[in-house]
């Protein structure tokens, strides 16, 4: 047994040390370092369970430390999800228990009562590690796993003083509950739990930097649509099987930034892609004021209906920034694309239909096979920041 915890606190003591430098080494990832604060206060408690060989120390450890261990794991599922509540409630009642357990035992009071408030702290803080954990679960294998594993801790928590009630009484004292078989196989679990769940934590951690990393490498950072390199990736994959493609620009752009400031723009540019994503489909910034949309498996006419409803939107949208009266508009092109066609043939086609929309009025939607056919499918002009 006591090879075992030297184990894992080892284990714990190193891995603390590697989520520090992996919370540096990502910019300071906060929930990095509270799964270091945990892993170090599991260790440290390992070491005095171990080493101080029973009495007033262990009692102190775990009235502290194991509290802090959970609070921390806690705190650190807590800071993966970035709209997550804070918890001073739960902190002050944790340590208002922890702290009646040291008093406690600064009193000779009988030791169930001090192992009552330890428990009792340890129960809460792992029991709000496990809600907060559930509110931000994925159908993931990894998540599974990390479910599994925090509700074995909240049971072993929680049953732990009604079992020595049961088997003991009130009346035990410390050292027939340190050398009862019942601790001996409640610490072996926990100590076979804890080490897993807070790599599982740490692993979905990293999970998490790497899919913001990929989603900050593939989304534009104003609008969060696609950006080039990924809607052309988007559009190799849904278009093989045919579909449209939408090319859409925001009429006069350059006008509404010189008359109202890049900040002005970029809010306009905001509104735009809102109105794009809202349609469920890929969408993607191409360009300063240029974006795009896959349709895939719709027709031609589908996303010339589609490309008109985003138009009449966007035309109808009162914008602050706008005297009364004046309207923001974009023109549209659509190109369908066919099974087995590179989607940058589509591409070209809709650039040379959006081309067309502006060229003869703006704030329309223009049709590729209508531009091919010399008589351009349109709706009707307007002049710049159009008058309602």
């Amino acid at each position: 047994m006591v090879g075992l915890n030297i184990v894992i606190a080892a284990l714990l003591g190193f891995s603390s040390a590697l989520c520090v430098g992996a919370s540096m080494g990502m910019r300071g990832n906060v929930p990095m370092a509270w799964l270091a604060v945990a892993m170090a206060a599991g260790s440290a408690q390992t070491l005095v369970m171990t080493l101080a060989g029973g009495g007033p120390w262990e009692v102190a450890a775990a009235a502290t430390l194991a509290p802090l261990g959970y609070l921390c794991a806690g705190q650190a599922i807590r800071e993966m999800s970035p709209h997550a509540p804070q918890r001073r409630v739960i902190i002050s009642v944790v340590a208002a228990l922890s702290g009646l357990a040291v008093i406690l035992l600064l009193l000779d009071v009988p030791f169930f009562y001090q192992a009552l408030s330890i428990q009792a702290a340890c129960t809460i803080a792992v029991t709000d590690a496990m809600i907060q954990w559930i509110r931000q679960v994925q159908r993931r294998p990894l998540d599974t796993m990390l479910s599994i594993g925090l509700g074995l801790i909240t049971i072993t928590c929680a049953i732990r003083i009604p079992v020595v009630l049961i088997l003991f009484g009130p009346d035990a004292t410390f050292a027939e509950l340190h050398e009862s078989v019942f601790e001996t196989a409640v610490m072996s679990v926990s100590g076979l739990l804890v080490p897993p769940v807070i790599f599982l934590l740490l692993a979905r951690n990293v999970s998490d930097v790497i899919a913001a990393y990929q989603r900050q490498s593939e989304h534009d950072g104003l609008t969060g649509l696609l950006n080039r390199r990924a809607f052309d990736q988007a559009a190799e994959n849904c278009l093989a099987d045919g579909g449209s493609v939408i090319f859409c620009d925001i009429d006069h752009f350059k006008l509404v930034n010189d008359r109202f400031g890049h900040e002005a723009g970029d809010d306009v540019i905001c509104t735009f892609a809102v109105l794009l994503a809202r349609t469920g489909h890929h969408a993607g910034r191409i360009g300063g004021e240029e974006f795009a949309l896959l349709l895939p498996g719709k027709s031609s006419e589908e996303a010339f209906a589609l490309a008109d409803m985003v138009r009449a939107r966007f035309n109808e949208t009162m914008h602050p920034i706008l005297a009364a009266g004046e309207r923001l508009s974009a023109s549209f092109g659509v190109s369908e694309c066919a099974p087995g066609e590179s989607p940058r043939t589509a591409f070209r086609r809709a650039d040379v239909a959006l081309y067309q929309a502006k060229e003869t009025g703006r704030n329309r939607v223009v049709d590729f096979t209508a531009v091919k056919n010399h008589h351009a499918e349109v709706l009707a002009p307007h002049s710049p920041l159009q008058a309602a």
